[in-house]
């Protein structure tokens, strides 16, 4: 399992050491020494046996000095024993061929051009991926390859070409694990690996070996192929059974752990789980070790280790390393062997620089290190190196077992017994009995944490001083970070060494432990994870526990579907399949499924009656069996509005998604098509609901009310439209209110969305005596009849009174389209058909269906373009056909009671269970275990979904936005539009206790809504929540509550302000200071202006002639630009619409820096900001109001308190007002217009643009800012 690539080595002994080869064993020792060694040298090595193998932290593995080819070329090599292959980089690669600093193969790389013995096997074969998203592909290829003086001839290994990795990699576990395997989907292609080349060599007599790292602070250790070192360990060899992972095929070392004591001097604890007996991977790779949620909470609580949501991992005081606890690991059941692992194993740097410091809690001031137990929320658990240097570990593969007993810790003896012949057993090892006992279940108990005090209070805060080196002067001192945990523990870093651990913390936020310093390496076509569908009950033969299993071997993957899939492609490929080719050989029932699919959305303005629509298309397609209202009136509530809050407020807050079938006659026969239907928002605070559903849909249906029109949400739903190139019916609703008036909606369709748009039907009867539609293409009457409108009665015969009304409208519908068709219009965007009816009345929902299916377009209608990677993200076009190459889109999270609930549009391609997904992000490769199609929150599995269809799926790790594609296809997309948050506010819980739901939750939300923002505040230190408005806000308050069972205190609204600068500013700066060694010296000239061009962005531009100011400074005075910018100095707020502009300077021969000059122009900046005329900007809002016309007074006093009226429009009942409106002033407007209107006005707010404040109410913001500093600073 390989680790993130470090910064340096900080040492590899390039000497060599007394070498063991013969009798049956090969040894390499494991070393670490401080020698001034150059870099240049690192590959170097004496001719002994013996192989240098160093424990290098920075990179978190084990790397031995190898040699290859012939002549010998001397590389340095990780030692995996979760992989099997051997791989190294190629010199021609474009890793090794960087020349910047930390660039370039520094622990050596492979050049087959200076080998004799080269030879070129499999080309192209070699591909193996990683977590973390580095990757290596090329060649297999044979060569000679010596472990010291020991020579192996025609070696198998990969040659990474193209990678990303600048160190290659020695893997000795199962060959069932090689890449080849999970390429070729045939276990019959596996070949020797090194152990097992090792032993038909002769070198070993079977293929086992045993590890023995020794302490955290030792100088060495060994791993020893064909045999055991009996110095090594103490006590007794215990053996414990290897489990299988799938079909009888081995392919990890996974072993029950049974048991987890906390000893310390005050006392013991038998710490418990719910997943006990856990199954467990012993991997050398893994600096960390991992165990379930449960177990790491109660290990952290002992230790009084303090986990960091925002961090990611658990963190610990430093001196904690002296505390005389230990924890005590159980395996194979109650007779087993236990592992005591003691506190300074398990406290490690977190950095390579100066250690972070705790600001705050009751470890304030102390340095922070790592702690050695971290969490999983779900298999693979894992003991790494953190476990392993406490425990000697024999790896049997042969007879499928584990030897292990405690290490003997600086062991300078040595006993090296063989193993006698291949299969034998474990020398000196003794079984374990009664291990079919690990499979029983323990009860789960609270512990009493009898042993937390002895750990703390045998520590000693004076025994422990920090190993790291100083930051080094090249990264200069960095910028301060604050991270704030659950607990209230404030963390300080600086940026540079922050970056290493936050690598290693974003893949535990998504329960998978990373490819990095902590990571855990997974095989290219062959994740390492996966889940069983065995028995939940353990057996004897396969060790899992309820379904949770530790990886998927290359004989599963061979008979996956992914691999039949990744075959295909290749065929595809192969034969030069292009779209077209593709459309050609199409059979007439894809075409048809295809043509028969429609995939839509609902929106409208609020209260427009869109969940009334949605429903009633439920009910008469059959998809319910009867029809509920929304609000919850009937004691259950409209089917897709499936949130308790949603029944509650009567509005949509989370779109929702479904599938239902209508059933149409075409040419005198029944035809059936399939819609995805997805159901959205109308309120302005959700619009992001809205976004992603309409980056997926191909088509939609505008819903508008016949009172009140085109109102504004609508054009804010028909600017989405146009961003995404949505074709759309118009469905006039609530036909039967008085004052409906179709035609006028009709008449605002044109005029305010701007789109050409004619009714192509008229209404039967109005308000109260609405009856049905006229149909003006196929001029016939259609009037619902029976309970709920479900059967239609349709008849030639048009009302005597209708027919000079259908004639002329008829001809305004034909000089509208002039001779184009109304489905050619419609998907060309050039023309919206008008249909109407009323819901709530049951009546012309039908008619309306038939539209979406006559006028809206199937998934091949519509082009979709993705990006090529790999050309300079050029266009090219999907096409949505089954035997094409996966693509598809992530378009919406959601947490489910399951796991991730993951919703995908596919593209093109189809999508099987089980199949095998590329990340184009990430390059992540996962499964996706289980395919499901919505309806509203309730689910149906299926097996496989095709082209141009919506289904979500489960078990898949990525963000919103996201590409997947089978792994062939170098394609992205382009994601949605997110708007920028307009309103803030501070949160807490009111109970410390609910810190970790808190924080659950927020990660949750942020995950689920790309609008919603969190942030901690470095000033004040308060969590910081951002939204969309005010309602937006309050409805995750209330779901914290609720869904969460967490209260919380939230502080005043906050305005989302913006600054600026009004006139030009010159400045001319100088940045001078000492402090006893190299001082700061900087002087930066120039002025500062208004950005005429773009009033919302910055601009930097350096105007310096003769090189008074190097450009590698003047890099840096463009970042001091930006990082002033971000906090402004009136509010703190970021500064827009501002260009500075730098003439001229000065330097210092040695005084001058990056850091100087990024400062000096941060200072400059601020200096001139006030001579500038520095501005505060507010936030304007377009707010729209509705309400009976009676009021219309009350509501203009109201307004000219708030804002700038720009419209009204008065109906015969209600009127209309738009209004530009200070965000500050309409927090709680909504109480005011219920009191002004009785409860019958409404209103909603979208951002418009930013303005110049008031004088006075700068005035008061800055002294208010100013006074909150004052308060800090004497704190």
């Amino acid at each position: 399992m390989r680790g993130s690539v470090g910064l340096v080595l900080s040492s590899l002994l390039a000497g060599a050491a007394q070498a063991q080869a013969g009798n049956g064993v090969v040894q390499w020792s494991i070393q670490k020494r401080q020698p001034p060694v150059d870099v240049r040298r690192l590959g170097k090595r004496a001719s002994t046996y013996e192989e240098v193998v160093t424990n290098e932290q920075t990179k978190g593995g084990y790397f031995a000095t190898c040699r290859l080819g012939t002549p010998a070329q001397d590389l340095t090599l990780q030692l995996d024993t979760g992989s099997s292959d051997i791989w190294v980089p190629d010199s021609s690669a474009k890793i090794c061929r960087a020349t910047t600093s930390g660039g370039g193969c520094t622990l050596g790389a492979f050049d087959p051009s200076d080998s004799s013995t080269f030879n070129v096997t499999l080309p192209n074969e070699f591909d193996i991926s990683y977590v973390d998203g580095s990757s290596s592909k090329g060649d297999y290829f044979t060569d000679v390859f010596e472990i010291g003086g020991a020579t192996l001839q025609n070696m198998t290994m990969g040659l990474g070409s193209t990678t990303d990795i600048p160190y290659g990699l020695v893997g000795v576990g199962y060959a069932v694990n090689e890449a080849i395997v999970g390429n070729t989907g045939n276990i019959s292609t596996a070949y020797a690996n090194l152990p097992l080349h090792m032993m038909r060599e002769g070198l070993i007599n079977t293929n086992a070996y045993s590890l023995w790292l020794n302490d955290l602070d030792a100088n060495e250790g060994s791993i020893l192929f064909g045999g055991i070192d009996t110095e090594k360990y103490k006590g007794d060899l215990s053996k414990i059974q290897i489990y299988q992972t799938q079909r009888g095929i081995y392919s990890s070392f996974r072993v029950a752990m049974t048991s987890l004591q906390a000893v310390s001097p005050s006392g013991s604890d038998t710490l418990t789980s719910n997943d006990f007996p856990i199954p467990v991977v012993l991997d050398s790779g893994t600096t960390l070790s991992y165990l379930p949620q449960d177990l790491a909470q109660q290990v952290w609580k002992e230790v009084g280790a303090v986990y960091s949501p925002q961090f990611g991992l658990a963190v610990i005081p430093c001196y904690m390393a002296t505390s005389k606890g230990s924890f005590s690991f159980g395996f194979a059941g109650p007779d087993g062997p236990r592992i005591s692992v003691s506190m300074d194993e398990l406290v490690l740097d977190l950095t390579n620089g100066s250690p972070p410091v705790f600001k705050s809690g009751e470890y304030k001031g102390e340095d922070a290190c790592e702690f050695g137990i971290q969490n999983f929320t779900q298999a693979p658990y894992l003991l790494g190196d953190t476990f392993l240097r406490s425990s000697y570990v024999v790896y049997d593969l042969v007879n499928n077992e584990i030897g292990i007993a405690p290490t003997e810790f600086n062991s300078t003896k040595s006993n090296i017994v063989a193993f006698a012949s291949a299969g034998a057993q474990i020398p000196s090892a003794t079984v374990v009995p009664n291990q079919s006992q690990a499979t029983d279940i323990p009860s789960v108990t609270s512990p009493a944490f009898a042993a937390s005090k002895g750990f703390t209070d045998s520590a000693s805060k004076d025994g422990v001083t920090n190993a790291a080196p100083g930051i080094p002067a090249a990264f200069g001192a960095g910028t301060a970070w604050m991270m704030i945990d659950g607990n209230g523990y404030g963390l300080c870093f600086s940026s540079f060494y922050f970056m290493r651990v936050i690598r290693a913390v974003a893949a535990l936020n998504s329960s998978r432990a990373a490819a990095s310093r902590h990571g855990v390496r997974y095989m290219s076509l062959g994740c390492r994870v996966a889940l069983d569908t065995a028995s939940p009950r353990w057996t004897a033969s396969q060790l899992g526990t309820r379904g949770r299993y530790f990886s998927a071997t290359s004989m599963s993957r061979a008979m996956s579907a992914a691999d039949a899939a990744l075959k295909q492609a290749k065929e595809q490929a192969a034969a030069n399949m292009t779209p077209e080719a593709a459309a050609a050989r199409m059979s007439p029932e894809e075409a048809k499924r295809l043509s028969q699919v429609r995939n839509i959305g609902i929106a409208a303005h609020i209260d427009s009656g869109k969940t009334t629509v949605t429903e009633r298309i439920l009910f008469y397609t059959g998809r319910v069996k009867a029809i509920h209202e929304v609000r919850g009136r009937d004691g259950v509530g409209a089917k897709m509005d499936s949130m308790e809050l949603e029944r509650e407020r009567g509005i949509t807050i989370q779109s929702a998604a479904t599938f239902t079938d209508w059933r149409k006659k075409e040419n005198g026969v029944d035809e059936t098509y399939h819609i995805n239907l997805i159901d959205t928002p109308g309120h302005i605070d959700f619009t992001i609901e809205v976004e992603r559903a309409m980056r997926v849909l191909d088509g939609a249906v505008m819903v508008l009310c016949a009172v009140s029109g085109v109102q504004s949400q609508t054009i804010t739903v028909d600017r989405q439209m146009k961003r995404y190139n949505v074709p759309r019916v118009s469905f006039i609703n609530k036909m039967d209110r008085m004052g409906a008036n179709p035609f006028k909606a009709v008449e605002q369709i044109n005029n305010k969305l701007k789109i050409a748009a004619a009714a192509i039907q008229i209404p039967i009867g109005s308000e109260k005596e609405f009856e049905g539609v006229v149909d003006l293409v196929e001029m016939r009457a259609i009037r619902n009849d029976g309970q709920k409108g479900i059967n239609l009665k349709i008849s030639k015969e048009i009302p005597a009174e209708l027919k000079e009304l259908a004639e002329q409208k008829r001809q305004e519908l034909i000089e509208k389209l002039a001779d184009a068709a109304i489905r050619r219009a419609t998907i060309a965007l050039k023309f919206t058909p008008v249909v109407m009816g009323s819901a709530i009345a049951d009546k012309s929902i039908q008619p309306m269906l038939d539209a979406v299916c006559d006028y809206l377009p199937n998934p091949s209608d519509v082009p979709n373009m993705a990006l090529d990677l790999s050309r300079g993200e050029q266009p090219v076009a999907l096409m949505p056909y089954n035997s094409l190459p996966f693509v598809g889109l992530a378009f919406k999270l959601e947490e489910n009671p399951y796991g991730q609930l993951t919703y995908m549009r596919v593209y093109q391609g189809s999508l099987k269970k089980g199949q095998y997904l590329f990340n184009s992000r990430s390059s992540k490769k996962i499964r996706i275990p289980r395919i499901v199609r919505m309806h509203s929150n309730e689910m149906e599995d299926v097996a496989e979904i095709g082209a141009g269809e919506i289904c979500a799926v489960f078990g898949v790790d990525c963000a919103s936005g996201d590409t997947f594609t089978d792994g062939h296809l170098p394609y992205g997309l382009s994601s949605m539009f997110v708007p920028d948050a307009v309103m803030s506010l501070s949160i807490s819980p009111k109970r410390s206790s609910d810190a970790d739901a808190f924080s659950k939750a927020m990660n949750r939300f942020m995950r689920e809504d790309p609008t919603f923002r969190l942030h901690v505040d470095e000033e004040s230190e308060e969590t910081i929540i951002s939204g969309m408005g005010e309602l937006h806000l309050e409805i995750y308050v209330e779901r914290l509550r609720r869904e969460y069972k967490v209260d919380c205190e939230t502080g005043q609204p906050r305005v989302a302000y913006r600054e600026t600068v009004q006139t030009r500013a010159d400045f001319d700066f100088l940045l001078k200071r000492q402090s006893g060694g190299p001082g700061d010296y900087a002087r930066v000239m120039g002025w500062v202006e208004p950005n005429p061009n773009h009033k919302e962005d910055n601009h930097f531009e350096t105007q310096v002639v003769g090189g008074t100011i190097p450009d590698k400074y003047l890099a840096a005075c463009g970042k001091g630009f930006q990082e002033a910018c971000e906090k402004g100095p009136l509010l703190g707020h970021k500064v827009i619409g501002t260009s500075m502009i730098v003439t001229d300077g000065a330097t210092h021969v040695t005084d001058s820096s990056d850091y100087a000059f990024n400062l000096a122009s941060q200072m400059a900046f601020r200096k001139a900001f006030d001579e500038a005329g520095g501005q505060v900007l507010e936030p304007l809002m377009k707010t729209t109001i509705t309400a009976p016309v009676e009021f219309q007074g009350s509501i203009l006093m109201l307004m000219n308190k708030r804002g700038t009226i720009v419209d009204t429009e008065v109906g015969a009942d209600d009127f209309t007002m738009v209004a530009d409106c200070s965000l500050n002033a309409m927090f709680g407007f909504s109480s005011h217009l219920r009191a002004a209107t009785q409860g019958k006005g409404d209103f909603s707010m979208e951002f418009s643009h930013y303005a110049p404040a008031a004088p006075h109410l700068q005035k008061e913001l800055v002294a208010k800012y100013q006074k909150e500093l004052e308060a800090k600073r004497t704190k």
